[in-house]
């Protein structure tokens, strides 16, 4: 069944380019070739990646043309191992020139949170993202750390937080699987939970990562309540063994049932979705099917 879903996604797929060429003006005056719903949804940078850095102007009307409403988009390198993207003024003019919104952005790995705040705020950004806390790459084992290592890092926490709110803007932490880990009887989230109120620090929450670490996303996002401000979309591919398969793929390609998942994800919150893929072997083809997923489970509803 998920096999022939995933066929027919990559049909349609194939028509919305087919539309695009056929009649390219309305794709690139920002209209969408699929109907847009009440509800905004976003997609991620990261899926797209490898597109954008050959054509970011027409990787976002494509976007547009799948049925997207919003971009998600990073500040500068989110590690120092990274490249510097592109310049976030560019990247949200050519979002609005693509009839998207600029969508949740992602601080930087540098110390610079008040710059990093007013250049969020100037460019129409609403939430800001911190992707994960760098001391779980800094000890001994990757993804594993000390609960006094968190909390000493909460205090940077707390100072974003801080510049955040000075731009009018919310902060929110996004998971992994290491973030359901307790530390000394509290897991990361919990922690952040319980030493910042609503306003202070909230939460993007993935899905997939709650998932591959055994954590049911919906009770997860409805213990957290209106702290939940956006949410990242990806599916896993449970019987991914071996080097070359990727564990995360787009929704619908995978074994978390997102026809069904959504319906009830958008009863519990208001957050906005955005759909993200780690490193997918087709990024237009996973923000497409993903798009069609989640867009085709709405209708039916």
């Amino acid at each position: 069944m998920i096999a022939a879903s995933a066929g027919g996604l990559r049909i349609a797929r194939r028509k919305v380019l087919i539309a695009m060429l056929a009649g390219g003006t309305t794709a690139c005056a920002g209209g969408s070739l699929i109907a847009e719903t009440q509800r905004p949804l976003g997609l991620a940078s990261l899926t797209v990646a490898r597109e954008l850095a050959v054509d970011y102007a027409g990787t976002l009307r494509h976007a547009k043309a799948f049925g997207y409403s919003h971009f998600g988009f990073p500040l500068g390198p989110q590690s120092p191992r990274h490249p510097v993207p592109r310049d976030p003024v560019e990247v949200a003019a050519l979002c609005r020139a693509a009839g998207l919104s600029v969508g949740v952005v992602r601080l930087a790995h540098t110390d610079d949170y008040s710059r990093q705040m007013k250049m969020a705020a100037g460019i129409g950004a609403s939430i800001v993202a911190q992707s994960a806390a760098d001391v779980f790459f800094t000890g001994a084992v990757p993804g594993q750390t000390t609960r006094s290592a968190f909390e000493g890092w909460m205090e940077k926490l707390a100072l974003m937080s801080r510049a955040a709110r000075e731009e009018g803007l919310r902060l929110v932490y996004h998971n992994h699987d290491w973030d359901h880990v307790p530390l000394n009887g509290k897991t990361p989230l919990e922690l952040i939970a319980a030493s910042f109120a609503l306003g202070e620090v909230d939460f993007e929450i993935d899905l997939g990562w709650a998932s591959v670490a055994g954590v049911d996303p919906l009770t997860l996002i409805r213990d957290l309540g209106p702290r939940v401000l956006s949410l990242h979309l990806k599916d896993v591919d449970r019987d991914c063994d071996g080097e070359d398969c990727r564990r995360f793929v787009a929704p619908g390609e995978g074994n978390m049932g997102y026809g069904a998942l959504m319906p009830r994800l958008d009863a519990i919150t208001d957050a906005v979705s955005y759909v993200e893929v780690d490193d997918p072997v087709d990024g237009l083809n996973a923000a497409a099917t993903g798009a069609a997923t989640v867009l085709r489970a709405r209708d039916s509803t």
